[in-house]
């Protein structure tokens, strides 16, 4: 008797802390996918997902087994289960003030998990941003020049076509494993409040189309047209900012603003692996 109460007790003790642990990965992910957190890679994502499914496997076979082992007990032994109940004293209920306090602490703690985890999530969003900027920003000081020679001789950026080798260097960016996506603004030599942009959707150079006439409208819009009348402060206001997102501006040879060149960075990307350039 006292053997199988303690392996229930074993069971049920064991069945708890998995079912606990798969609450508190539930909550982290529910945190995770809603606030979009950058401390969880996708590898500890993977591995975080195979704990969860295997405590939860491992609790539906606990409550399987208690289940089975009390029913066992119970149909054993409910004679004596009764007769051991009947003469003793019948314990008091527990207060309620002792409920509220042990739901208060449970919720306290979760309360604390997430703050710890949004404060590390900060640490590590700060410190990938960086990674980032520091690559768009290597990356475009590789092809600044030969962007701008191809940006030079468009008197009126083209609308059916763009140059093959502007779009091959464009396209090279867009290609890197943490780029999204790569956009290029060029302004409108007779119109200030319109720019024209191009960008890589993925396609073949013969369905890459053209350039996309648009109105300034949007924040990131006005920076540029800014940026392009020599007031760069927005653009570096963007820049500075938790986000992997890289605007670039780019100039000729004596230093008058030609093309605005934005990064958009793959969030997904684990930047650990990369090396900066001195």
């Amino acid at each position: 008797m006292k053997t199988k109460v303690r392996f229930l007790n074993f069971i049920v003790s064991f069945t708890l802390i998995l079912l606990t642990t798969s609450a508190v990965l539930v909550v982290l992910g529910i945190f995770n996918e809603w606030l979009q957190w950058d401390i969880f890679g996708p590898r500890l994502e993977a591995f975080l997902y195979g704990v969860f499914g295997s405590c939860m496997a491992l609790a539906g076979f606990g409550m399987a087994m208690t289940v089975i082992v009390s029913i066992q007990e119970v149909v054993k032994d409910f004679k004596r289960f009764v007769q051991n109940r009947t003469n003793q004293e019948e314990a008091g209920d527990v207060a309620r003030h002792v409920y509220l306090a042990r739901m208060f602490c449970v919720v306290l703690g979760m309360a604390l998990l997430v703050g710890i985890c949004a404060g590390a999530n900060q640490v590590v969003l700060t410190q990938r941003c960086k990674v980032f900027k520091r690559l768009a920003g290597e990356q475009v000081a590789d092809f600044q020049n030969r962007i701008v020679k191809n940006i030079e001789v468009l008197s009126v950026p083209p609308t059916n076509s763009v140059p093959h080798d502007l779009y091959d260097l464009l396209k090279t960016m867009d290609s890197l494993d943490f780029v999204d996506q790569t956009t290029i603004y060029v302004p409108d030599l007779n119109e200030s409040s319109i720019v024209w942009k191009f960008t890589i959707n993925g396609n073949s150079y013969t369905n890459a189309g053209g350039f996309v006439r648009c109105y300034v409208a949007r924040d990131f819009e006005k920076a540029i047209q800014k940026a392009f009348d020599g007031k760069p402060a927005g653009l570096e206001q963007f820049n500075s900012r938790n986000d992997f997102v890289w605007y670039a501006l780019l100039s000729d040879v004596d230093k008058r603003p030609r093309a605005v060149l934005s990064i958009i960075g793959n969030r997904r990307q684990s930047f650990r692996e990369y090396r900066l350039g001195e």
